[in-house]
């Protein structure tokens, strides 16, 4: 229905003013004939309007306007056409091509109007409602396009949304899954060689590793539920031991306590991927940690003495510097002699 009244149809109930000049004053047969005749050429061109766009509108609103024009001399109310090519202009783009594009209809209103010598009456009130009509088409119009737009807004921002919390559960699950995964195997490792020699110790280190795969379930949860982020204090402990199973020496500067929950979040995150790299990539045999807070910003540096090498950009560093940027931080990747220096910094009060 709403359909309905919004499209041209139901304006045609204007149509019949045409023919009210014959109540009156009796129309000649010239008169019906071309009455009929601008009828039947004016319904298809009107009708159109729903599709027609840019030139064919246009056209089809000047045809109209020629029809309103050639039935004048015929003592119809002929303005009746000139106000529906007025309407039809209004729909026209950009709004003031279609505002000349009135203007002009209802100029050339005037002119026949009095090129004919007609009463006032017959075709002033006509000039006004072309113009009344036309410009509250094109008021319509431009609501129309404002809504489009904002529509087109609306899912803009729901794609951004869509494809932004995929990018983060890509980060939060390679987080999660790649430490999880790494510690497990390191430590199967470790009760493997211990089976024979030391089952106690081996069977201990499977208690281990049964832990850690329940944590890791947990963080793997929370981490779908978009509530990954854990406290720094407890991620600077599992990374001490992580690289003590991997049989790298493990040295941690600072007091991770000192950061903000929200910063330490966000670089407890960072951890946990730079850890996770030092036991997979770089063959070190050291690894020294720090934290601090410097004019606001909480800083975070991960020094090795492995092997370093050319620095590719995959999922993970990836991951964290998207993090890192989304919190208003930077992070910074270099060389050292030997090994990498890896430096994340965020805001104290980052959320």
């Amino acid at each position: 229905m709403r359909r309905f009244l919004n499209g041209p149809l139901p304006w045609l109930a204007y149509l019949p003013f045409y023919i009210l000049p014959w109540l009156w004053v009796k129309p000649t047969r010239g008169g019906v004939i071309a009455s009929i005749i601008g009828l039947i050429l004016f319904l298809p061109l009107y009708l159109s309007r729903s599709r027609a766009t840019g030139r064919r509108l246009f056209a089809a609103a000047c045809l109209v306007m020629v029809i309103a024009v050639a039935l004048a001399p015929w003592g119809g109310n002929w303005t009746v056409f000139a106000i529906y090519a007025g309407s039809m202009a209004g729909a026209l783009r950009p709004g003031r091509f279609a505002g000349w594009t009135i203007f002009g209809f209802a100029l050339l209103t005037v002119v026949v109007g009095l090129t004919l010598s007609h009463p006032l009456i017959w075709w002033l009130p006509g000039v006004l409602l072309i113009g009344t009509t036309g410009f509250g088409v094109m008021s319509r119009e431009a609501v129309l396009d404002r809504n489009d737009a904002l529509l087109a807004a609306q899912e803009e921002v729901r794609r951004l949304s869509q494809t932004a919390e995929r990018e983060r559960i890509t980060r939060d699950l390679h987080d999660v899954v790649g430490r999880t995964l790494t510690l497990v195997a390191l430590k199967s490792d470790i009760a493997a060689r211990l089976a024979i020699d030391d089952p106690i110790a081996a069977a201990d280190e499977m208690r281990s590793v049964a832990g850690v795969a329940r944590e890791g379930l947990g963080e793997l949860r929370a981490a779908l539920a978009g509530m990954t982020g854990g406290s720094l204090a407890r991620e600077a402990e599992v990374s001490r031991g992580a690289l003590t199973a991997a049989g790298v020496s493990a040295e941690f500067d600072g007091d991770p306590e000192s950061v903000p929950p929200q910063a330490g979040a966000v670089l407890a995150m960072t951890l946990r991927e730079a850890v996770t790299n030092v036991i997979r990539h770089a063959g070190a045999r050291h690894c020294r940690m720090a934290i601090s807070i410097l004019d606001g910003m909480a800083r975070l540096t991960v020094e090795d003495d492995g092997r370093g090498g050319s620095f590719t950009e995959g999922t993970g560093l990836a991951g964290m510097r998207q993090r890192l940027s989304a919190a208003g931080g930077s992070l910074m990747l270099e060389r050292t002699t030997p090994g990498t220096r890896l430096a994340a910094s965020v805001p104290a009060g980052a959320a």
